[in-house]
């Protein structure tokens, strides 16, 4: 949370400070019960996934589309060099959790249901993911490099995650308050050897403007300059698909991978499935990103 002396008076008037920090206190009580839960094939999971000590691993955290889930397998497979995928699944529906293992099966790759929460709250729910991770599996793992991404941030070239890292302590798209900055939860490395003893946590810090991972910045970012580190660029671009006449966001990540934001959504996927699968034809036929542009009339 946002150091007391950093709210306004205005804030202080509106109880701002005691708001967050009930928060904060209440996501704790729920991280710290989270942390102890232990899925079905826990056991298993980390004896498959022993071999892997002093390597590199990519986790995915995966919601509820296993077409997304399909694609990106089949294009990490294709593209990510020096990194193993592990899948995380943190759907809430039974069946999506069914299909999704079958498609991991079918591609080869390790998958996990990870316990079940009760939250509704999108930014909470991927922390709470992200958290339990990196303490009950990256932990046992002990890999060179551990690395996380969302399921629709999709690989479009080669990617090496030891040459993206190089010699910093992590990498990835960092994101930037006037309290404070963190890495975005959607695509971040990290050298495990200098993570590994923190008590790092992936929820949110509304409080300091911070999304998913803001909660590191205490035990992690703080301690190093903004200024000396590489971040992965990251491009924004809306534009108004003439099609279906509506807003449509593209984000291309650190020139290798294409976004396909908001797809992980049941509602926002049944109305862009169109949409995503042009720009999925695209991707899978080796396209570069002038050529997304171009097909998007841009």
């Amino acid at each position: 949370m946002r150091d007391l002396k950093d709210f306004t008076w205005d804030e202080w008037l509106r109880l701002l400070p005691v708001t967050h920090a009930a928060k904060q206190a209440r996501n704790d009580i729920v991280l710290s019960a989270f942390l102890k839960a232990r899925p079905e094939g826990f056991e298993r999971f980390l004896q498959d996934t022993a071999h892997l000590r002093g390597k590199n691993v990519m986790n995915v955290v995966t919601f509820e589309q296993p077409w997304v889930v399909d694609f990106f397998l089949k294009m990490a497979k294709r593209h990510v060099a020096d990194a193993t995928i592990l899948v995380f699944d943190n759907s809430q529906q039974a069946a999506k959790r069914a299909e999704i293992a079958r498609v991991c099966r079918e591609h080869g790759i390790l998958y996990l249901g990870l316990p079940k929460n009760s939250t509704r709250h999108a930014n909470r729910s991927h922390g709470l993911a992200m958290t339990w991770i990196f303490h009950n599996v990256m932990r046992e793992i002990q890999p060179a490099i551990a690395a996380f991404a969302d399921h629709d941030l999709i690989p479009m070239e080669r990617v090496e995650f030891a040459e993206r890292l190089g010699t910093q302590p992590f990498f990835g798209k960092d994101n930037a308050s006037k309290w404070a900055w963190s890495l975005w939860a959607g695509y971040c490395l990290y050298d495990f050897s200098v993570v590994r003893e923190l008590p790092l946590n992936f929820l949110y810090d509304f409080s300091r403007g911070l999304d998913t991972g803001g909660r590191n910045w205490n035990c992690l970012y703080r301690k190093y300059d903004r200024g000396k580190l590489r971040f992965a660029e990251f491009e924004r671009i809306n534009f108004v698909d003439p099609t279906a006449n509506i807003l449509r966001k593209v984000r291309f990540v650190d020139g290798r991978w294409i976004h396909l934001r908001g797809v992980g959504y049941d509602d926002n996927f049944r109305l862009n499935a169109d949409f995503f699968a042009r720009i999925a034809g695209i991707v899978e036929a080796g396209g570069s990103r002038r050529e997304i542009l171009a097909e998007l009339g841009l």
